[in-house]
C-alpha cells in the first residue's frame, strides 16, 4: 500500500509543479503583453521612414509617414481604450514627427531626432515624450 502512495506521490509532485510553473509564467506573459497589444506593423512603418530620411529623401519620408498617420488613426478606436496614457504618449510623440516632415522646409536633423522619439515611444509608449 505504501508503495502505491509512493508512486502516486512520485508521479503526481512533477506534473503539479510543472502546471503550476506553466500557469505563473502564462500569468506573466500574459502581463507582458498588456498596454496597447503589438505594434510591430507601427514600428515597421517608422523604421521604413527613419531609414528614408537617413538616406535624405524628406519627400519620401512625409509620404510613408502619412501612411503611418492613416493606420495610426484606422487603430485608433482599438488600441486607445487599450491605455489612454500610453496611447497618448505614441499620438504626442506622432504629432511631433508628422509636424517635423510636414514642415515648409524639413530640417533633416529635425525629422531623424522626431521619428528616434517616435520609435522610443512605440518601443516603451509608459514614458511621457
Amino acid at each position: 500500500m505504501k508503495q502505491i502512495f509512493l508512486a502516486i506521490a512520485l508521479i503526481a509532485l512533477p506534473v503539479v509543479l510543472f502546471s503550476g510553473f506553466e500557469m505563473y509564467s502564462a500569468t506573466h506573459a500574459a502581463a507582458a503583453q498588456t498596454g496597447l497589444g503589438d505594434m510591430t506593423a507601427f514600428k515597421t512603418i517608422v523604421g521604413d521612414a527613419q531609414a528614408l530620411a537617413d538616406k535624405g529623401d524628406l519627400a519620401a519620408t512625409a509620404k510613408r509617414m502619412t501612411d503611418w498617420e492613416s493606420a495610426w488613426d484606422q487603430a485608433e478606436t482599438a488600441i486607445r481604450p487599450l491605455n489612454q496614457t500610453q496611447w497618448g504618449n505614441i499620438d504626442e510623440a506622432s504629432d511631433a514627427a508628422l509636424h517635423a516632415v510636414r514642415a515648409a522646409s524639413p530640417a533633416p536633423d529635425a525629422v531623424k531626432a522626431a521619428l528616434a522619439a517616435l520609435m522610443a515611444e512605440l518601443n516603451d509608449p509608459s514614458k511621457a515624450p
